[in-house]
């Protein structure tokens, strides 16, 4: 069994269905990397996992919490989806990262905060996390004297500070530099290496062939085709997966 698991989702905005009857698992320490037209669903999917969209319906399931969605609100199902997004780290395509902080303030943040830290073991762990990141000679740099590459590896060190079960990563290099790209591909490329469980949306065609242990190809709000990322790249077999890798200059 998955340490994610997605039963039955479904999520419209007005009369727009965003999201059809998804189901999908994923195993610990597997990279999923789910691609697609805009518009096809997937961030919206990644932000269903965590609650930061409720679906409409159906069930997730994150290690051993689990949240049907459409219940009503109560104590125990807050708890619930706190417990769940405690236990994902979340990186956006914009950093945010607190404009006043320092990028190793930005990173004890949470773990002070949330998990109620000691201040010198947050920092002890902030320091490891940002050098880990490639950022040793830049902690006490504010946001703005840092490049967005530099700022996107800040926010995957803080997501780590949190010592999430699994990554979630909604496009994070499509609001940088070409340039500044690779870095940041680096750093997730190591900790895919290391076990962690991801799962990204991406545009980033040579990042899916080269590290995810599974691409899931959408479109309009359905999983088209899932497969090896071999499979999906050299023989995929729907036409429309065939179509998307034609345009985006992959066949």
């Amino acid at each position: 069994m998955g340490i994610i698991q997605l039963q039955n989702i479904k999520k419209s905005f007005d009369e727009n269905v965003v999201l059809k009857d998804i189901n999908l698992s994923v195993g610990k320490s597997e990279v999923v990397v789910i691609m697609g037209p805009s518009g096809s669903g997937k961030s919206t999917l990644l932000r269903c996992i965590t609650f930061l969209e409720e679906p409409d319906k159906g069930v997730i399931r994150l290690g051993e919490n689990e949240v049907t969605a459409g219940n009503q609100p109560n104590k125990q199902r807050k708890a619930t989806i706190r417990e769940l997004r405690q236990n994902t780290g979340f990186v956006f395509q914009q950093f945010n990262l607190f404009p006043h902080r320092t990028a190793l303030e930005n990173v004890m943040e949470g773990p002070i905060v949330i998990k109620k830290m000691d201040r010198d073991q947050a920092k002890k762990k902030a320091i490891a996390l940002l050098t880990k990141v490639g950022l040793a000679d830049r902690m006490d740099h504010y946001p703005a004297q840092l490049s967005g590459g530099q700022q996107q590896r800040v926010a995957i060190a803080r997501a780590l500070s949190m010592e999430p079960m699994v990554m979630l990563y909604d496009e994070p290099t499509s609001a940088l530099d070409p340039e500044l790209v690779r870095e940041v591909l680096l750093v997730m490329k190591d900790l895919a290496k290391e076990g962690m469980t991801m799962v990204v949306v991406t545009h980033e065609m040579g990042f899916a062939k080269d590290v995810a242990d599974r691409v899931i190809f959408m479109d309009d709000g359905v999983i088209v085709e899932e497969g090896s990322s071999q499979e999906i790249f050299n023989n995929p077999k729907e036409e429309r997966t065939k179509q998307f890798l034609q345009d985006v200059g992959e066949e």
